[in-house]
């Protein structure tokens, strides 16, 4: 019984023993994301002292009481949820998240540390979602493919061939002066029925983006004039402003559909715009067949999936500030269960030796 018991003490107290056999210069492993896209978070890391270069998620990181201690547990952004970080933390300093973007310590598995269900359950609480960014042939491939999950959420962000126009109201004293100057510019236009800032009035119109600049000239020309000390003070109720028109959906990949050269999906009602076209000289909402919209794939700018992140019970935590040289006693200790296992099985076989004589 004293050498079974002894038996799984070794094992259990081997991961400490071997991390004190590690030397005292710690394995540099370069950057985060370059390690995870390499692959590289393989079982050879288990037990090593080692430097990582990463990106720490301060949003959500967290602290735990050990004891006497206190260590905060953080989020490496490359690894997704298969790296984390706990860092001995001062209960004297202030509880700002302020952390380096190295790491040097001991690696371990999440799934092997004694924190690992409280890890879990915190990090999985607090619904991390990232975006990873997608090709369009990317999602083509996994849409034709089915290699997308119903519930996955698809970023969707379109380049709309319009331009976004602000007038001031200081300059622009009513909604009709304000439309004048716009249709003066001679393109199609459209001026949302809800003009929702007090600063300024919003018209979408079908300005050439290498023409832009000039249109927005010719409307600052057309408000009233202001002083210089006006001028010199950037105010959204002053001048013009012509930009770039872009939407962005966010579309549950069951509901998205790959159509020749566009995709539809149905748009929500959540205040984005469709995009617009022109009737009879004029703007006018893009409009939806059968409650979905369509839009070209030239048009797509960016698209990205929305991801949960979940911890992975297989993947890593470095333990910052922990030496080999901390693990001592736990190898006297190691040695001297050694011994004692030992002397019980080489009792246990002289016994059987004298019994069988």
């Amino acid at each position: 019984m004293v050498a079974l018991f002894g038996g799984y003490l070794l094992v259990t107290m081997f991961g400490d023993v071997r991390y004190f056999l590690q030397g005292g210069s710690p394995r540099d492993l370069g950057d985060a994301a370059t390690l995870v896209a390499s692959g590289g978070l393989n079982d050879d890391l288990r037990e090593q002292y080692v430097t990582l270069h990463g990106t720490p998620d301060v949003q959500h990181a967290a602290r735990a009481r050990l004891g006497e201690k206190t260590v905060g547990y953080l989020r490496i952004v490359e690894g997704g949820g298969s790296l984390f970080a706990a860092i001995p933390r001062s209960p004297d300093k202030p509880t700002g998240n302020q952390f380096e973007g190295e790491f040097t310590g001991r690696l371990r598995r999440v799934a092997d540390v004694r924190m690992y269900a409280w890890i879990t359950q915190y990090f999985d609480g607090e619904r991390i979602v990232e975006t990873r960014d997608l090709s369009t042939d990317q999602l083509l491939a996994a849409l034709d493919n089915n290699k997308l999950q119903p519930t996955d959420q698809i970023s969707l962000s379109v380049d709309q061939p319009d331009a976004r126009i602000q007038l001031g109201r200081t300059s622009f004293r009513s909604l009709a002066a304000a439309e004048a100057a716009v249709q003066a510019l001679g393109v199609p236009s459209f001026a949302p029925a809800e003009q929702n800032s007090s600063a300024f009035y919003t018209f979408v119109a079908r300005i050439p983006a290498d023409q832009r600049a000039a249109a927005q000239a010719t409307l600052n020309a057309a408000g009233e004039a202001t002083t210089d000390e006006q001028k010199a003070k950037p105010d959204p109720r002053i001048g013009a402003l012509v930009v770039p028109f872009f939407t962005t959906y966010l579309v549950p990949a069951a509901e998205l559909k790959h159509e020749a050269q566009s995709l539809s999906f149905p748009l929500r009602d959540d205040g984005t715009s469709p995009g617009y076209v022109v009737v009879d000289g004029k703007l006018a909402p893009r409009p939806l067949t059968d409650g979905r919209l369509q839009i070209d794939l030239s048009q797509l700018r960016a698209v990205g999936r929305m991801q949960p992140v979940r911890v992975d019970p297989d993947g890593y935590i470095i333990q910052v500030g922990e030496h080999p040289r901390d693990q001592w006693p736990t190898l006297a200790l190691w040695l001297v269960v050694l011994a004692v296992v030992g002397w019980n099985l080489t009792s246990l076989a002289l016994w059987w030796r004298r019994r069988q004589a």
